[in-house]
Formats: structure tokens, sequence, C-alpha cells
């Protein structure tokens, strides 16, 4: 089991960041999916946490609440504070190397200027991130920069069902994208990255136009009640967080319905 994090970024007027993975991808192949990936070794280092604004054990504490609902049980144990540290660093590195979006402050605590985000320099190097040649903490001490999960929300914790092949221990988070960042998928890993409505994003897969799976469908459809990136916002940081681990149902998944819509 892996434990990963992923981000739903959010833009008004509602509209959240997709990109297709890639054929060749051995999760989700071809499927519309939130920026998101594994954790790193690099993600638990003291540089690059030192880089890291907001993981302070008391803030830490608080966003990672999740609970397991008894109508579904799971015997995977919470993270620690350790992996949570991790997670949070993981989802910060993962967006900017997926979706070309970072989280961050400069050394006076201002947001990072989006020309200096969207500098030729800044995304040639999403490049070596990705391959691992160069680490995240010394992208951003290059910088004076600060990766931000002050940012982050957590919005839900799913773990990948034991009848799977490639499981996972995900944890969702919410942020609401930076002004004047243009989110551009990495053209690797994913490709055709898309700013779309929940409801949208719904009635193209009903329609057989977009392929999602079904973690994604279920955030899509909680997403499609709320009307802006401030209602989310404030539902993500207000939700009570129930670990989900679906039932394997034939060729689906399912949670019992008492849960839907409660996790």
């Amino acid at each position: 089991m892996r434990l990963a994090a992923t981000v739903i970024l959010a833009r008004s007027p509602l509209e959240v960041y997709l990109t297709r993975r890639s054929a060749r991808s051995t999760s989700a192949p071809d499927a519309f999916v939130f920026p998101g990936g594994t954790i790193e070794r690099q993600d638990a280092t003291q540089a690059v946490q030192a880089r890291t604004l907001g993981l302070t054990p008391e803030r830490v504490a608080g966003e990672f609440r999740a609970t397991i609902p008894p109508a579904l049980e799971s015997n995977e144990p919470q993270v620690g504070e350790r992996d949570a540290r991790a997670l949070l660093v993981a989802a910060l590195r993962e967006l900017f190397e997926e979706a070309g979006v970072l989280l961050a402050r400069d050394a006076t605590g201002a947001p990072v200027p989006a020309d200096a985000v969207l500098s030729d320099n800044a995304f040639e190097q999403r490049v070596a991130l990705r391959e691992g040649t160069l680490a995240f903490a010394d992208f951003l001490a290059q910088r004076d920069w600060f990766a931000d999960a002050r940012e982050l929300t957590l919005f839900s914790h799913w773990i990948t069902p034991p009848s799977e092949p490639r499981r996972y221990n995900t944890h969702f988070f919410f942020a609401a994208a930076p002004a004047n960042q243009a989110a551009r998928a990495d053209a690797h890993e994913t490709h055709d990255g898309v700013w779309i409505a929940p409801a949208e994003a719904l009635r193209r897969y009903r329609a057989g136009e977009m392929h999602l799976v079904y973690p994604t469908i279920k955030h899509l459809e909680r997403l499609s009640a709320l009307r802006s990136v401030e209602e989310a916002a404030k539902i993500a940081r207000s939700k009570p967080v129930l670990t989900i681990m679906p039932n394997p149902q034939a060729e689906a998944f399912a949670i019992p319905p008492e849960l839907e819509d409660a996790w």
C-alpha cells in the first residue's frame, strides 16, 4: 500500500482542474484525474520541510482528522505525524510537477508572483523535478521560496480495496488556484489538462466522452452541488473526514448508501 496525495484545485466560477493520465500509466491509464501522486523519500527530508510553511504539529493534527465509519470497516492504520507532513509536501510538489501550479511564498511572506512561476526556467525545471535530478527543496532554495501547505485543506481520505492489484492510501486536499497562475499539464505523466465544472465533467463521463475512475466520480458528485470556490473551501474546512475503502461489487465499486455525501 502506497501513500499518495491528490489536490482538488479549484477556480471561480467553480471549476476543477483535471489531467488525463498517460496511456502508459500504471494507475488509471487514460483517465481524467486530479493532480497528485505517491510520496517520495525527499518529501520527508528536513531540507524540504524547512522550506514548507504550515507543517506545525498543531496544524497537521487538525488536518489529518479522518475516522473510520462503522458502516465501512478498514484496518489500515491512520498516518502518523511524519507521514502526514510528507503527504502535505508531496501534494505541493506533485501539483507543481503535474499541473505547473505552485502554492508558495517568497522570503517576505508574499505570494510568489505568477510570472516567476511561469518563467521558462521554472517550467523547464519541472522536468528535472519529475525525473529526480533536482530535489524540490533545492528548487525552492534556489529562489528563496517556501512551499505553502497552509493553502491545502484535507477534503477526504480514500483507500484502494484489497481486490485491486495496486493499492493506494490517498489523501485528497482542496486548494484554491493562485491568481494568474496558468495550469499546464506536464505532457509526460499527464496531458490534456482541462478546467471544467464538476457537473459538466460528470455529463461528459455519462455520455462516454470522458474516462473517470470511481473516486474521481464521487468527488465530482460532491462538488457539483456547490456554487463557488469559497463555499467549497468552507465545507472542506468544516466537514468530517471519513476513511473510505469502497466495497468491490462485480466489476464496480460501491459505498453504503448512508455514507453518500457524508464522507
